[in-house]
């Protein structure tokens, strides 16, 4: 059994969120078998609009990577998962994030809902903590897998296919794949060290 550790944290509204979450935790653990730890921001963990759960902070502070998602709401994240950003304040201020691998996806209704700025926040905020990003190296123009679709390199943006409940197949073969490369870095950067 691994001792590594990567954390998926990410608030999920009706979902579809949690089951990209749930697919890159499956691609993690292809890697490094029993490794994904899902971590739920919970609305009930919100209060007077503070994220307020030390416990899963924690968690993520034993973690070697942390994956960010949540939903793209009006250009940005979800607010819930805006909170837990802010929340993570006090884990900055102790450099406990510094040198962690980070990684981001986002869903959406469309194919370009400015998901584009949702992956940017992550980034940003990884950037603040000291953390080392992992883009998505796949491309639909030079793999026949159909990964990638959404052409997005930042990190990984999925859409609801028209009249579904779910994510499109492709996209989560995409988390999959992603959820991998994650960890394999892991391995190769942090067990290196």
């Amino acid at each position: 059994m691994s001792s590594n550790k990567i954390g998926i944290v990410f608030f999920s509204k009706c979902g579809a969120t949690k089951q990209v979450a749930e697919l890159i935790a499956e691609g993690v653990n292809t890697q490094l078998p029993d490794s994904a730890l899902l971590i739920e921001v919970l609305p009930s963990e919100i209060i007077e609009g503070r994220y307020d759960n030390d416990e899963k902070l924690k968690l993520l502070d034993s973690c070697d990577a942390i994956v960010f998602g949540a939903p793209t709401y009006m250009g940005s994240p979800a607010a819930q998962f805006k909170s837990f950003m802010d929340a993570s304040s006090d884990n900055y201020c102790k450099k406990l994030w510094r040198n962690k691998l980070a990684a981001g996806f986002t869903t959406g209704g469309s194919l370009n809902g400015e998901q584009q700025q949702t992956l940017l926040s992550f980034f940003t905020l990884a950037c603040q903590h000291g953390m080392i990003w992992v883009g998505l190296d796949a491309s639909r123009h030079t793999d026949n897998l159909g990964l990638n679709r959404t052409g997005s390199n930042i990190g990984l943006v999925s859409s609801i296919d028209d009249g579904q409940d779910s994510v499109n197949h492709n996209d989560l073969l995409t988390a999959q794949y992603y959820g991998s490369r994650i960890a394999s870095l892991v391995q190769e950067l942090v067990n290196k060290s």
